[in-house]
């Protein structure tokens, strides 16, 4: 790639999204927050590529090899604490190939740690902590301090839509194991209302709840299905209020626009109605993903999942599955197996619960204790965990749990058989396909069919709780 003629020649700009492992693909979710900066950085005539890294499968020679073709002045990197290492060994790498570079670290880590980023890698010469639209170009231009605590962006609306052609040759089509095609990711929000969960780091990070105007949104779903031609939306907010008038004006303009571009989002239970379900179906949505973690009142009490009774949680998440499947929304629940303290049996209630329900695919995650949440806290006070345990696994070492990392792995491996095997469980194949072909879903039908043995496959001899960190405490 050239420089197109207005830029700014001796500015060059690599902008990158780590992945899991060096070679690994997930493509699930576009890096919205990179692409957005790469979008600022060219409207102010900046070279700038943005590489997504998890997307691409790339090895770390394929890397070298790109950086030693270009000049590059400058590399940012967003930094997730779970890949933060592969990031670091990445800035050591720029400083061996041209010591003069300027490598720039952002994302949710820095914006935990804050300066203490330069301690975990001297390879660093600026980190940048919460939103960096607004700086970014005097950033790169004219900086000014090593160390930018920026806090959030106030107005979203005045944001450029993220410039995703730095990634369209890239066919992000996964969404909890199922092949939903071509699609582009979106936020309508940002930040997460609830900012309740005790296993969750939101409400260190999110900062406070923004908006994005329905009428910005509708704009931006234009652009994606009508001249970027994609076949998918995924709404990757942190919990989309489905029952509130915001999202419900949202739905009502993609059908007045005809926009049918079909679409997934992420959601809380206890915020799905009936209106908004029906509003969702005429809108065209295909699934909704919901965080269920447990259907025991105690564990739902100690993760403060809802302002309801604990005891009313199951029946929350009961009336939702009931809803999302009168209207053929495909529903997709996220299980936390092996919180602190959870038995075997509270682990086993709600497997059997999400079995025998409306639910049409599981997603079962061990438990970690996750740096910024109040569960990793109070672990580190009751001298459970190091506090440079960043994420980590429960393991029965800490004396937080019965069990060992390795069995909570296979726990959450058995959950999902339990729930998912077309073989135990053959009503919910049968009930996913059907949702598919009412939505007029063909060719995601058809892909899904064809995936079939690989699905079989997955369930019984291969699983990426195999594929499993070497570093399950870091």
């Amino acid at each position: 790639m050239t420089p197109r003629i207005g830029e700014k020649r001796n500015v060059s700009v690599l902008l990158l999204f780590m992945p899991s492992k060096w070679g690994e693909v997930e493509k699930f979710c576009q890096p919205l927050g990179i692409l957005t900066l790469g979008a600022i950085l060219k409207n102010a005539g900046i070279w700038v590529q943005v590489i997504d890294l998890s997307a691409e499968g790339w090895s770390k020679k394929q890397l070298i090899k790109k950086m030693c073709n270009h000049n590059f002045t400058h590399v940012g990197i967003t930094l997730l604490t779970p890949t933060r290492k592969i990031g670091y060994e990445i800035f050591k790498t720029c400083k061996i190939l041209n010591p003069d570079i300027t490598t720039i670290a952002g994302g949710p880590h820095v914006t935990f740690v804050k300066e203490d980023i330069f301690k975990e890698s001297g390879d660093i010469d600026i980190a940048v902590s919460g939103e960096a639209e607004l700086e970014i170009v005097e950033i790169i231009m004219n900086p000014t301090k090593r160390f930018y605590d920026l806090g959030y962006v106030k107005d979203i609306d005045n944001l450029p839509i993220p410039d995703r052609t730095f990634v369209r040759h890239i066919k992000y089509n996964k969404m909890s194991g199922i092949s939903i095609g071509d699609s582009a990711s979106m936020k309508w929000i940002r930040g997460c209302q609830w900012r309740k969960c005790t296993f969750c780091s939101r409400s260190e990070i999110t900062m406070a709840h923004r908006r994005r105007s329905p009428e910005k949104i509708i704009e931006e779903i234009d652009i994606l299905q009508n001249k970027m031609k994609y076949k998918n939306l995924i709404v990757v907010d942190d919990s989309l209020r489905i029952n509130c008038e915001y999202t419900k004006r949202i739905l009502k303009l993609k059908i007045d626009k005809k926009l049918d571009i079909p679409f997934w989002a992420l959601a809380r239970a206890d915020h799905i109605d009936e209106e908004g379900a029906a509003l969702l179906k005429e809108a065209n949505c295909v699934g909704i993903l919901l965080g269920i973690e447990s259907i025991v009142p105690r564990i739902i009490d100690r993760y403060k999942k809802t302002n309801e009774p604990p005891e009313q949680w199951h029946n929350i998440i009961e009336k939702s599955f009931k809803i999302l499947n009168k209207h053929n929304i495909i529903s997709i629940g996220s299980l936390i197996i092996g919180g602190p303290d959870e038995t075997k049996e509270e682990i086993l209630e709600t497997v059997e619960f999400c079995k025998n329900s409306n639910l049409d695919v599981a997603e079962a995650f061990p438990f970690q204790f996750i740096i910024g949440s109040k569960l990793w806290s109070e672990a580190i006070s009751e001298n459970k965990i190091s506090s440079s345990q960043y994420y980590s696994y429960n393991d029965r070492s800490f004396g937080t749990t019965s069990f060992t990392t390795q069995e909570l792995f296979k726990m959450a491996k058995y959950a999902e058989k339990r729930i998912n095997s077309p073989l135990l469980n053959p009503g919910r194949i049968l009930r996913l396909f059907k949702k598919l072909v009412k939505n007029r879903q063909w060719r995601m039908l058809i892909y899904n069919l064809i995936k079939l043995p690989l699905v079989l496959k997955s369930v019984f001899f291969n699983h990426p709780y195999e594929l499993i960190p070497e570093d399950l405490h870091g």
